[in-house]
Parts: C-alpha cells; structure tokens; sequence
C-alpha cells in the first residue's frame, strides 16, 4: 500500500516533470535589427566614391532585392537595395545535404542598409527550423562553417510589401548602376551618376518590374498588335509571347544617367534622363521607360515595340500598353515604390 502523502508526492513529481518537457525553449530563428547607423551602414549614400556605388560588389538581383552574400564559411553580408525599410522578413538558407533551414528573422532592415554578421549556427545557435517547421541540427559548422559553394539564399515573409517584391521572382534581371561619362564630356548624350540618380533609379526599377510581372500587363501585351522590326509584319502571339519572356529574363541592365534625350537603351545599356528619374513615382505615365526597354531586347524605332505606331486610328505597341496598365497601378495602389514609403523624399523635390 502506498502512503497518500507519498502518492500525492509522485503525482506532484511527475506533474513537475511533464511541465518541465513542456516548458522547453521552441525552436526559432533568431531575430536581428538593421535598423541604425551601429548596426548597419547605407549604401548610395551623397558622401560615397562613385567607384564603390557602381563596383560589381553593388550589382543584384532584382528578385533578391534583400541580398545575402558569403564573407567567408562563417560571415555572411546581408543588404538592402530597395529605396524603403523592410520589415519581418525571414532569411532562408538551402544547404547542401541539408536542404532549405530559416536561417533568421529580420525585425527592420532600413533602406540600402547592409552588414556583414556571422552565421548563427557559428554564434552559439544549434538548432534551426526546415521550411516546413522541422527542427535541422547545424551543430557540424560551428567551428568549420560552410563552403561558400554549398550555400544559397532567398528571403520570405507575410507583408503586403514582401508578398510583392516575391512577384519578381519571375525577373532575372541583374541590376548595376554604370557611370557612362565619368569625365563630364558635354559632348555626349550621358551625365555623370550621382548617388541621388541610384536611390532613384532603385526605385523605378521596382515599379517598372512589378508591372512587367503582372499578369494584366501580359494579357494586354499578348493581346496588342506588335510590329517587327521592317515595319510592317505584326508577330504572332508565338512571337510575342518569347518577345514578353525576353524582357522578364533579360539577364542585365548597366543603368546610367542621360542627357539631352529622353533615354537611352540597347542590350545591357539602359538610361534615363533626370526628369525620368523625378517623375516616374509621382506620374502614371510608362512610355519612355519602356521604350528603352524594348530597345534592350533588340527592337529598333520601325517596331512598335519602341515608339507606337497608329493602325485604324488606335495607337498601338509597347508603349501604350505600358501606360495604361501604369495607370491601373498608380490609380490602385499596386506600385511597390510610393512617396509615401521611399526613405529619401527630397530626393524627388
């Protein structure tokens, strides 16, 4: 026969025991700020070389607007190139033999802030979530790290925001910023490039992406009348469906600042002129930004895929169609850079 006292001290014991288990620290990622000058800095920023603002180290992917990059196996840089804070996005790293872990949360990263940190498997961190909640054991690369060539990177998140910028995933668009006439030759049709044309520039190219992603933007493209380059045979819905995957996998844009003209564009060359650069995140208007566009996948001004041309009295090509989906988007609230969020306002004053 067992005591009631002793009873009731097992079922306080195993009571104990239970809350104990339950009471383990959960798994998650761990969570980091870079929200203020001590602990990021800021890139295309007025006091900075136009040789760092235009160095292959500042080139990105459209689609990994939050770039993280290898230091080495066991630091990581982690940057910012939109023009507006981001907030609560989580930071997943695939791992060879791993497979896909939530490697970190970022509370707020600030507009074109970046910083390098270490890994937080190597700063004290062992267990990590999968993708789909599952706990991962990185124990093995504290004190080696990882191979640079076994790591990749993607970003996620809930927010209006994030949910749009993961809608350029279709985009493989390399973005670099090029300064095409670094002596200031007036005899040319470019400018110098100043940080405030790459904040802005930054920007539009979001704007103009989100678009091109859209599926309203590709049903009316499919649905127009596209002339090619003699003039006057209009392509075929074959046609202009690889003319559409040509801009969304355009692999480059060396993006400059123009002059006397409007813009400039051809293969990886595109630029815009400063009242482009001012103008596109408070009008509805898209057919100078296209037009250029057109040219960098290899249309000349016979085509309408450049200037529109007017056919039964309708104006017809790329560029109309641009601008009236611009005006959806600027009507509706669906750009992704607005003067509302941009860091920077005066920079369109």
């Amino acid at each position: 026969m067992i005591k009631k006292g002793f009873a009731l001290l097992i079922v306080f014991g195993f009571f104990v025991a239970c809350n104990e288990d339950g009471d383990k620290e959960k798994v998650s990622p761990k969570i980091v700020s870079f929200d203020t000058d001590q602990n990021s800095s800021l890139m295309f920023q007025d006091n900075e070389a136009v040789a760092v603002m235009t160095s292959d180290s500042r080139a990105y992917n459209i689609a990994q607007i939050i770039r993280v990059k290898t230091v080495d196996t066991k630091n990581i840089e982690v940057s910012n190139f939109a023009p507006f804070d981001i907030e609560n996005a989580t930071i997943l790293a695939t791992i060879e033999g791993k497979g896909q872990v939530q490697l970190f949360k970022i509370k707020k990263i600030r507009a074109h802030a970046t910083q390098s940190m270490k890994y937080p498997f190597v700063d004290g961190t062992d267990l990590f979530l999968s993708s789909d909640n599952k706990e991962i054991d990185l124990s093995q690369y504290k004190t080696t790290g990882v191979d640079p060539g076994k790591i990749s990177f993607d970003f996620t998140g809930d927010s209006e925001i994030i949910l749009k910028l993961k809608k350029l995933q279709a985009l493989k668009w390399t973005i670099s910023y090029y300064d095409y006439d670094p002596n200031n030759d007036p005899n040319n049709n470019w400018e110098p490039i100043k940080a405030k044309d790459i904040r802005r520039f930054s920007g539009l190219m979001l704007n103009m992406g989100i678009v091109f992603v859209s599926d309203k933007f590709k049903q009316a493209f499919l649905k127009e009348q596209i002339i090619g380059n003699d003039g006057t045979t209009a392509l075929t819905l074959a046609e202009k469906e690889k003319v559409y995957n040509d801009i969304l996998t355009h692999s480059r844009f060396y993006c400059g600042k123009c002059t006397n003209v409007s813009g400039l564009g051809g293969g990886t060359t595109l630029g815009y002129a400063d009242y482009i650069l001012n103008g596109y995140i408070s009008t509805d208007e898209g057919d100078i930004t296209v037009h250029e566009i057109g040219h960098c996948v290899g249309f000349n001004h016979d085509s309408n895929m450049t200037y529109p041309k007017t056919i039964n009295n309708v104006s017809t090509g790329i560029s109309p169609v641009m601008t009236r989906i611009n005006k959806e988007f600027f009507s509706g609230g669906l750009f992704i850079v607005t003067l509302q969020n941009y860091y920077k306002p005066a920079d369109f004053q």
